[in-house]
């Protein structure tokens, strides 16, 4: 076996890779053992992923929906009570509580003391755009996307890791080569949306990412990612987008995700 990044072989490689990061509710999406290396698959948590999570936007979602880390720990997030001995604390959602970390024992008596009933913290809708880890992000995501698809045969998967179409992207994931890849996002359904498929859930349900491949010319792929209803899209083969924003505009501007779903779009 051959790590899908740098090429090597990877066979005693003991870790497994998430295509989206588990800190963002990621359970089922998984590339099997040697898939991604254990070099390539640790230069990305730290260098890639870490940075990206800690973007002000990704801090705020987690911490607004409750999505713990990796390792089970609730996120805090910056939160301000307005009164002259009040000031920002860390906050944490706890059981459907709010919570405060450290020694907020001052802010605990003004509350206390009923000198202090309400409290401020941003909501920060969309990424700062646009930003080099998430490029980074999706570039490693799409090659990914493409291995999944190919893992149970390793013939195929084989000429993935071959295909020179991809190596530009691949590079620019792995080592930074390359001018910065363009990507286009948008947000298309909010985080408090639902959706419907009375045949398969009986109950609405949250989507929290979904992710597909969008051919429109042979050899053209782009890669869209929606995460907690933000769209992301990436040519796996040049940093140009002109075709996808063609297709937008013909389409109406419909996700490609969404182009052939029947669900019900259903708000709280």
């Amino acid at each position: 076996m051959r790590c899908i990044f740098c090429k090597q072989i990877s066979d005693l490689s003991k870790s497994v890779q998430h295509i989206i990061p588990e800190s963002l509710g990621n359970k089922d999406l998984i590339l099997s053992y040697g898939t991604v290396c254990d070099s390539c698959n640790q230069y990305f948590a730290i260098k890639i992923e870490k940075p990206m999570l800690e973007m002000n936007y990704f801090q705020n979602v987690r911490f607004r929906n409750q999505i713990k880390s990796k390792k089970g720990r609730n996120i805090t997030y910056k939160t301000l009570f307005p009164h002259k001995d009040g000031g920002w604390f860390d906050m944490y959602i706890q059981d459907d509580s709010l919570a405060f970390s450290g020694d907020d024992s001052k802010i605990i008596n003004l509350i206390k003391e009923k000198k202090v009933n309400k409290m401020m913290f941003e909501v920060v809708d969309q990424p700062v755009y646009p930003n080099i880890n998430v490029s980074r992000f999706l570039a490693k995501t799409a090659i990914e996307a493409f291995a999944i698809k190919f893992e149970d045969d390793r013939k195929l998967l084989n000429e993935m890791i071959d295909m020179p179409q991809l190596d530009p992207l691949r590079e620019f994931a792995r080592y930074g080569k390359g001018k910065f890849w363009n990507y286009h996002q948008r947000r298309i359904y909010s985080e408090e949306t639902r959706f419907e498929d009375p045949l398969h859930h009986p109950e609405p349900y949250e989507v929290l990412h979904e992710l597909d491949f969008l051919i429109l010319k042979p050899g053209i792929y782009y890669f869209v990612l929606v995460i907690m209803g933000i769209e992301y899209v990436i040519n796996c083969g040049a940093s140009e987008l002109d075709l996808y924003k063609h297709w937008l505009l013909k389409n109406d501007d419909i996700s490609p995700i969404r182009r052939f779903s029947e669900r019900i779009i259903n708000k709280k």
